[in-house]
Parts: C-alpha cells; sequence; structure tokens
C-alpha cells in the first residue's frame, strides 16, 4: 500500500506540474493527502483480526474469535497454529450431542481450506482455543502454519462484551 501511495503522489505532482498550477496551498494540500496517504495507507495485517476477552492472570486457557481465510487461488491445509503467550493452539467445533448436550470437540490437524474458504471462528461455534499459559508478558499473536510454507502471523485484539 506505501507503494501505491508513493505511486499516486508522483502522478499528482505529474499532474500539478503539466496543468501549472503549481502554487503553495495546492502543493500543501497535495502534500497533506499524500502524508496521510502513505502514513495510514499501509497493511500491517493483512489478515481478519482475531479477538478474545480479558482473562484472569491467573487462568491458563483462553478461547479466540473472528475469521481465518485463505485468500489463494488454491485448495491448502492448515497443519498447526502456535501461539507466542501459550503452549498449544488447537482449533474446536461446538456441537449437540444426541442427549441434547454442547459438546465442544477437538479438530484435528490438517484443516482443508479451499480457495477463498473462510472459516468463522464465534462463540458457541468453531474457535481456537489456547492452553498452558505462560508466564510471559506482551502481545498475544498466533502463527498459523499451511500446507504451502506459508506462516500467517494474527495479532489477537482483546474485546470486552
Amino acid at each position: 500500500m506505501r507503494v501505491m501511495a508513493v505511486t499516486h503522489l508522483i502522478i499528482n505532482l505529474i499532474e500539478v506540474l503539466l496543468l501549472r498550477k503549481v502554487n503553495t496551498t495546492n502543493l500543501g494540500i497535495l502534500l497533506l493527502i499524500q502524508v496521510n496517504l502513505f502514513v495510514f495507507c499501509h497493511k500491517t495485517n493483512p489478515n481478519p483480526t482475531l479477538w478474545t476477552i480479558p482473562v484472569p492472570d491467573l487462568a491458563k486457557t483462553t478461547a479466540v474469535y473472528g475469521q481465518i481465510q485463505n485468500p489463494r487461488e488454491i485448495d491448502v491445509s492448515i497443519l498447526s497454529a502456535s501461539s507466542s503467550l501459550y503452549k498449544r493452539v488447537e482449533f474446536h467445533t461446538m456441537s449437540v450431542d444426541k442427549e441434547g448436550i454442547m459438546r465442544m470437540r477437538k479438530w484435528e490437524y490438517p484443516i482443508h481450506l479451499k480457495p477463498k474458504e473462510t472459516i468463522d471462528l464465534e462463540r458457541n461455534g468453531t474457535h481456537l482455543m489456547l492452553y498452558d499459559k505462560q508466564n510471559e508478558k506482551g502481545d498475544l499473536w498466533i502463527e498459523i502454519h499451511y500446507s504451502d510454507g506459508k506462516t500467517e502471523k494474527h495479532i489477537v485484539e482483546i474485546k470486552s462484551l
């Protein structure tokens, strides 16, 4: 996106120079617009946002919600997931059994994704479970490891319900 912002700056400067509308006001406004594009139009995380609720410091587990998408044009599989603050990350699904009781079940790897397919991670549905919190501080990150060798790193936001 920053490359696009720089490209827009060059195009706009050429237009201003070709149309000979050069004055300090026009150039000042143009510069401010381009600085805003450069600063705010970058992609820090092209992946869908993941979130969790605040958990007490003593809690050893948490659940993560949001979306994980396969942006590729090919089928891929999620081989594993890892976290910056937890030892284990698992995909879980929720379903009602024959007795009418809601059960949480581990979704085994590999998890297959078709091109452009999205996994919705929701409360009382499919979600990520993080286990064995380490005593580290800092931002919570989830890394998703794919069958094509790529890894996506997602920052997990803390949201109040």
